[in-house]
């Protein structure tokens, strides 16, 4: 896999809005050469005729939950709180480009 550099981590430090010291640019990329080889290891496991699982316990379930009488607001309601609304949505102030 392709090495993740600082340049690439300080783009998406600045993407989300964090501001990384050099010192913890350079842990964080020596973390992500770690991770890369871990995942390296990974795609080197022999994987032939093993069956694919979606989960991987066997669960029984015995008993079922009871019903419980939950409290509902209604759509309108929860609009009229909201200090920006459009449409049928309540708008925020975009956070990640």
């Amino acid at each position: 896999m392709a090495r993740i550099d600082k340049e690439k981590l300080r783009q998406l430090a600045h993407n989300i809005m964090l501001d990384l010291s050099e010192q913890e640019l350079e842990k964080l990329s020596n973390e992500f050469d770690v991770i890369l080889k871990q995942m390296d290891l990974v795609q080197k496991i022999d994987t032939t005729n093993v069956h694919s699982m979606h989960f991987p316990f066997e669960i029984t379930v015995t008993s079922l939950r009871d019903d419980e009488e939950i409290e509902q607001v209604l759509q309108a309601e929860l609009l009229r709180n909201a200090p920006v609304v459009e449409d049928d949505y309540i708008v925020i102030n975009k956070v990640v480009k």
